[in-house]
């Protein structure tokens, strides 16, 4: 029976929902009705022969025929299908769409692919979602109107040109990238005629790429090989890859130098298709590459004429860096001095206590670390100059010196210093430089000068004194008019030799003072005292001594309590405040100004003057024995330059430091610290003092 020969009788979904896979006829049915469910079952088995799912809807977009394929594709039972409406295929956000694109269509069937351009999904019983291809065609089933729909699932299809898309997509982008690359890019057959040049390619040899195609490698950049280019070539056949440095020329006849990786790329069978070359300008790293090495060739030949020059000096030499005071470089007399080498890179503590050294002051103190010379010019980024130690090495041997420490972070003073002499960035930490002079044959020698000078001390001080008093007792007559008068040059002759026995007098006791301290017999009187008071107390005594000068003191404290010898601390005084009076001729301002710092538990003093200031070449020995400014003594100043000496050796026996600042012209200012006593001391009334 043909289809497009019976007449469209229309059908129950109850007939639909009954319909098997071959349907069966139903015997009370009437004879349309027999002949569109024979037509039916005559079209099923034919259904299952397409690799395609395949579905009959009637024009009410109602299931009435699927095959095997479709409801493996979209999971349902045969019966779970036949008489649905076919939108139970679809997302659920899609059936209402789906409905107007329905009732459109059949106003106009036509054979053609549904939803061109449109991404169709399909859903299945279990809610997953496809991405699906429908072609729809109407027939005719018993002069009814009806669509077969052939569904194909687009999973694996989509998945495949999602790959491509990105296949192709990663292709242009690392053809980009090559042709973008800074590095000389080609790919040469296996004839070595060149089948790709990049935009660097064209950069670095000056060939386009049109010119460069077609020609062979070799031959167009003049290639030079470090080795033969048959071994070069065995090398690629047997291990795929080689690299090396190559000499090539360009269009305009230079000479580079290229770092070259090439690659073998074979076909299928294995045979060689083609050589991927890579090519990167290494000519200015080579040039910079050379030039550093003949750099660094004069640099180790100036280090060893430094060493050798550092080596034949007598004084110890070290150079050190950061806090640790890490050694940099030292000389032969450094190793001599300490007993032992200093390994560099090695921290000081380290050091010392490895080789068991250890550091006195010059009346037999330990001296702490944190007080060495080196650290603390290292701390401070200020010299630290002329300080006397006494090196105590591992076997007992005692060593006097006189340490130097200056610290060189402004690289002013320390020009092109090496890479390879530092232990880090050349501007991360300070560098100082520490000399110790060994000052043993020195002291021996002072050991005799002291003994003759506290011998003649002692002899000059008895009659010094007899014609000192004897100067005061005929003044003193004379005044009374006892004896016989004096005439005014008379008095005046006699005035002049008691000041001359005085002025004597006061030296021959700053002789026995540094006597005393270089034979050990120099002791402190310590007691608490108040140096807010002892400073004014001694300003005010010197005040009265010059119209010239204004002594203007500064403080910020009532009271600022030590335990120090008060007769010392009022001779350090007088002999800051003399000199700068002294060495005022002018007259002018001196300030004195004294702070307590709580955090260290320290009286910081600082005398400020306008005078002559001191010369920059006498700075470095200024607290030396018998040592006075060049300019004093061309202007007439008398002086006995033991005064900061003894100021400096008072000082330190106190716990304290001194330094000063200066500038000849200018003025001078000097800096002293003493430690203060942590106790607190009250009056009977039980306030704090």
């Amino acid at each position: 029976m043909s289809m497009m020969d019976r007449h469209d009788t229309g059908h129950s979904p109850e007939n639909q929902r009954a319909l098997p896979g071959k349907m069966p006829i139903q015997p009370d049915s009437d004879s349309l009705m027999i002949s569109f469910l024979l037509t039916l079952n005559i079209l099923a088995p034919f259904l299952e022969y397409p690799p395609d799912a395949l579905i009959v809807i009637d024009s009410a977009g109602t299931i009435i025929l699927v095959n095997t394929q479709m409801e493996t594709l979209f999971g349902y039972d045969h019966d779970e299908l036949i008489g649905r409406p076919v939108d139970l295929l679809l997302p659920e956000h899609l059936r209402t769409a789906h409905v107007a694109h329905w009732t459109h269509y059949m106003q106009a069937p036509r054979a053609r692919p549904m939803g061109i351009g449109l991404d169709l999904v399909g859903q299945r019983k279990d809610g997953s979602r496809f991405f699906v291809e429908i072609s729809l065609r109407p027939i005719r089933i018993e002069h009814t109107l009806h669509v077969i729909g052939a569904i194909r699932d687009m999973t694996a299809q989509r998945e495949a040109e999602r790959e491509r898309m990105l296949i192709s997509r990663r292709l242009r982008q690392q053809d980009k990238l090559l042709s973008m690359s800074h590095d000389a890019i080609l790919v040469r057959d296996s004839a070595d005629h060149i089948v790709s040049w990049n935009e660097g390619a064209e950069h670095l040899y000056g060939w386009t790429e049109e010119e460069a195609v077609g020609n062979i490698t070799h031959t167009l950049l003049q290639a030079r090989f470090p080795i033969s280019r048959e071994a070069v070539d065995y090398t690629l056949e047997q291990h795929g890859q080689w690299e090396g440095e190559l000499t090539h020329t360009c269009q305009d006849g230079r000479q580079v130098i290229v770092e070259s990786r090439q690659a073998l790329v074979r076909d299928e069978q294995g045979f060689p298709a083609a050589i991927l070359e890579i090519n990167r300008d290494v000519t200015e790293r080579r040039r910079l590459e050379r030039l550093e090495r003949e750099a660094r060739a004069e640099i180790d030949a100036r280090l060893h004429v430094l060493q050798v020059i550092l080596d034949h000096l007598p004084s110890s030499v070290f150079l050190v860096q950061g806090p640790q005071l890490r050694i940099l470089l030292a000389n032969q007399a450094a190793t001599e001095i300490w007993g032992a080498p200093w390994s560099r890179g090695q921290p000081e503590e380290e050091f010392i206590q490895q080789h068991g050294a250890s550091l006195y002051t010059p009346t037999g103190q330990p001296l702490p670390l944190e007080d060495m010379t080196g650290r603390r010019a290292m701390d401070s980024g200020k010299p630290v100059l002329n300080c006397q130690l006494v090196i105590r090495q591992s076997d007992g041997a005692s060593i006097p010196v006189i340490v130097d420490a200056i610290p060189l972070e402004h690289r002013s003073l320390l020009p092109s210093l090496p890479q390879e002499m530092t232990l880090g960035p050349a501007s991360a930490e300070r560098v100082v430089l520490v000399v110790y002079r060994n000052v043993r044959a020195l002291k021996e020698a002072e050991e005799l000068k002291d003994q003759f000078i506290s011998l003649a001390t002692h002899e000059l001080r008895t009659p010094v004194t007899i014609i000192a008093g004897y100067a005061d007792r005929l003044l003193s007559r004379a005044a009374q008019e006892k004896g016989h008068a004096l005439d005014e040059w008379q008095r005046e002759k006699v005035q002049q030799m008691k000041h001359a026995s005085w002025h004597l007098a006061n030296l021959t006791g700053e002789l026995l003072d540094v006597t005393r301290m270089q034979a050990g017999q120099f002791q402190l009187e310590r007691r608490p005292t108040d140096l807010v008071a002892l400073t004014r107390q001694e300003i005010e005594r010197l005040q009265a001594t010059t119209d010239k000068h204004q002594l203007a003191f500064h403080t910020t404290v009532a009271q600022l309590w030590a335990l120090v010898d008060a007769f010392r601390i009022e001779q350090i005084l007088s002999n800051l405040l003399s000199n700068a009076i002294k060495y005022s001729p002018g007259g002018g301002l001196i300030e004195v100004t004294l702070e307590e710092h709580k955090d260290t538990h320290e009286a910081h003093f600082r005398i400020r003057d306008q005078g002559m200031g001191i010369p920059h070449a006498q700075q470095a020995h200024l607290f030396g024995r018998f040592v006075r400014g060049e300019n004093v003594r061309i202007a007439g100043i008398r002086g006995t330059g033991l005064g900061l000496y003894l100021c400096r050796e008072l000082i330190e026996r106190h716990g304290g430091h001194i330094s000063f600042e200066s500038e000849e012209g200018v003025g001078s200012t000097f800096f002293f610290s003493l430690p203060c006593t942590e106790a607190v001391y009250r009056n009977s009334s039980g306030k704090a003092l």
